[in-house]
């Protein structure tokens, strides 16, 4: 086994989250010798690039969420406004569709919401009537069977929308080079190493009374030193971590996205101009269906985010038959200009789920540093969750986020975590 190269620190995931944290790590220690190791060929390759780019100003039901996408979200308006870089944001606004037991689950929050001035409600007469919303089933046998309730509240939240995953993760690939961050391509990781903090030369180091250190990582039988290693490698977070019994709290769950060509009357739906001379937003239904217009493309994306049932997997591959038997029959009971509307293009990927909480997990232990559960959410937390990052490798109590904002780094640890449930997984 050979050293092919030694490190200060090493990210292992190019991903959005080992992109921000890579770069927030070198911008900050400058000093330091910093690589990305990426089993792609290219950063921003894996799930980073099969995400619907969705972001949204602050409207989630967990505070610690709330201020992580605030805080990103505005730094990536900037870079946008400053032309470092275009990210093709698209503030077209998130309509989060609530039947009963969905609102009941967050009235509060909500209304937090409204008074704050993030968001308004909607009452269903108006989504009716501004968008050609189906809103109530009564009577409709197919949809009670299909578990639809009538719609007691639209949630409308106007500073959200999507933007061009691409573009962003150009952005902290093109900071990442220019402050020198190294980049090893094309390589997986094969496993963490662990070895004795003082070797002894013996067979089987480290043994369980030795104190031991993660070392480096193993790649093609070629080992990479390092003297921190920061894994933010999503979805693969425990295939790393498990086999070196450290628990990172995220199951890889899988989420398809399908696209459809707007033509007839979904070209007219797709057009839609609506309250205050406003697009058709991003649109969220209680079944966890939703609907993505993508103007630009003149087509919509959508899907449906599955729970029980769907197996804990690392699996990139579209079912087709999923659209038609489980995306379908709930979107085209609420838009039934969907009627049979067939995917013109599809893909999946895999969330990195934390299913304690929902928010993102932040932990280190020994010399290595956990950057994962984003749930679904990483880009719009992305620019948060580097400099918290930045702020546990080297144990400070506090980042510093976008805007001056001071954050405990504990909160996403798991000792001192203290964080509110999330109940806004779109």
């Amino acid at each position: 086994m050979s050293i092919v190269s030694d490190y200060d620190v090493l990210v292992v995931g190019g991903g959005i989250l080992g992109l921000a944290s890579a770069y927030y790590i070198k911008l900050y220690n400058r000093e330091l010798s910093v690589a990305i190791v990426e089993k792609e060929k290219d950063v921003g390759q894996g799930n980073t690039a099969r995400s619907v780019g969705g972001y949204r100003q602050g409207i989630f039901t967990s505070r610690v969420n709330q201020v992580l996408a605030e805080t990103s979200v505005q730094h990536l308006r900037e870079a946008d406004a400053s032309g470092e870089a275009r990210l093709g944001m698209n503030e077209v606004g998130y309509l989060i569709v609530m039947d009963r037991d969905r609102y009941a689950k967050v009235a509060d929050i909500v209304r937090n919401f409204v008074e704050t001035g993030k968001a308004e409600l909607i009452e269903p007469r108006k989504l009716s009537e501004y968008l050609a919303l189906n809103t109530n089933f009564e009577g409709d046998e197919e949809a009670e069977m299909l578990g639809i309730g009538n719609v007691v509240y639209g949630l409308f939240a106007p500073k959200c929308g999507y933007l061009d995953v691409e573009k962003v993760v150009g952005l902290y690939k093109k900071r990442c080079v220019d402050h020198g961050v190294e980049f090893i391509l094309g390589k997986q990781v094969e496993k963490i190493v662990l070895e004795p903090v003082q070797p002894l030369g013996i067979p089987n180091e480290p043994r369980a009374w030795q104190k031991a250190k993660v070392a480096g990582v193993l790649l093609n039988g070629e080992k990479i030193t390092s003297r921190f290693t920061v894994v933010a490698a999503g979805s693969w977070c425990p295939e790393l971590l498990d086999p070196i019994g450290v628990d990172c709290f995220v199951k890889p769950k899988k989420r398809q996205l399908f696209v459809i060509t707007a033509s007839g009357e979904l070209e007219n739906l797709l057009n839609t101009v609506w309250a205050d001379g406003r697009r058709l937003p991003m649109i969220f239904f209680p079944n966890g269906a939703y609907v993505v217009p993508r103007h630009r493309e003149k087509s919509f994306w959508v899907s449906l985010t599955d729970e029980i049932g769907r197996k804990f997997s690392l699996d990139n591959e579209p079912e087709p038959s999923y659209f038609y038997e489980n995306v379908y029959p709930p979107i085209v009971k609420y838009f039934p200009q969907f009627a049979n509307a067939r995917p013109s293009a599809m893909w999946a990927g895999n969330y990195s789920m934390n299913y304690l909480d929902g928010n993102p997990l932040v932990f280190k232990f020994l010399n290595c540093l956990v950057v994962t559960g984003a749930s679904g959410s990483g880009v719009m937390k992305s620019d948060a969750v580097g400099r918290i990052a930045e702020a546990a490798l080297f144990d400070k109590p506090y980042a510093v986020l976008h805007g001056g904002v001071k954050f405990d780094v504990s909160i996403l640890g798991i000792e001192d975590r203290k964080v509110d449930r999330e109940y806004f997984i779109l």
